[in-house]
């Protein structure tokens, strides 16, 4: 009857080791797929603000021309605002901001899309020709204050921009207008309606701090902003980011 209790005893600790072990490995997993699901919940820096702002443009195909004759392209410039997080304790500095891994989620009917870096040119933030074309990746790297021009961003949180056109979307000519407006109406003139010109498109948006640690989410964005056909500038400003995960490299 002794030993009958003792091998009870063993089987009854072996059978709570094992309990406690599948308890800890369910914790553990179910830890993993809440922070797969929810990413970081505390970072030191965060995407706080994005703004679209969308229109188009006609560009000159020929110089010193008495008729319009112009190519139209949309133009879709995007505002990106990473702030200090007030309820992180610890301090960090930016090293540098990075984006990449540019998808076309769902492509426009018509037009070709190119995005573009800032000018480094005065007077004007965007210039769309080929030496300001992001084929890979675009970099801002942490600095003392903001500077567009330069790639640099404020090392405590500041605004990046790039930008989306969707060039080759139609062409417009008329030697009777005497003055035309460079908006969205243009696509109108041209018989361009909004579902031809609409899609969506995501990138990698990554944060690396000098201290070695580095978060990456990614952001989907619909352009345009809105109605420009009709509008012929519209903008919209996005705060909510419950869909962009950020998660620790």
């Amino acid at each position: 009857m002794e030993k009958i209790n003792k091998n009870m005893q063993k089987i009854i600790r072996m059978a709570t080791i094992m309990f406690i072990a599948i308890l800890i490995l369910i914790i553990v997993v179910l830890l993993i797929l809440k922070y797969q699901v929810e990413g970081e919940k505390n970072m030191p820096f965060e995407l706080s603000k994005i703004m679209v702002i969308s229109t188009a443009e006609g560009i000159s195909k020929e110089e010193n021309q008495t008729s319009w004759n112009l190519n139209i392209v949309q133009n879709n410039d995007i505002y990106i605002e990473i702030s200090k997080n007030k309820n992180y304790k610890e301090t960090e500095i930016i090293d540098k901001i990075t984006l990449d891994n540019f998808k076309v989620i769902k492509a426009p009917e018509i037009g070709d899309i190119t995005i573009y870096r800032p000018t480094s040119e005065e007077n004007k933030t965007y210039d769309n020709i080929e030496e300001n074309i992001i084929k890979d990746k675009l970099g801002y790297v942490g600095s003392t204050e903001t500077n567009i021009k330069n790639l640099e961003l404020a090392n405590q949180g500041g605004m990046i921009l790039l930008r989306y056109s969707l060039n080759n979307v139609s062409e417009y000519y008329s030697e009777e207008d005497t003055e035309i407006k460079h908006d969205g109406t243009l696509l109108a003139k041209t018989n361009i309606s909004m579902e031809q010109i609409q899609c969506e498109v995501a990138f990698d948006l990554t944060i690396e701090l000098k201290s070695g640690i580095s978060y990456k989410g990614t952001v989907n964005l619909k352009l345009p902003s809105g109605n420009i056909v009709e509008q012929g500038t519209s903008s919209v400003e996005i705060t909510d980011f419950d869909d962009v995960v950020f998660k620790r490299l």
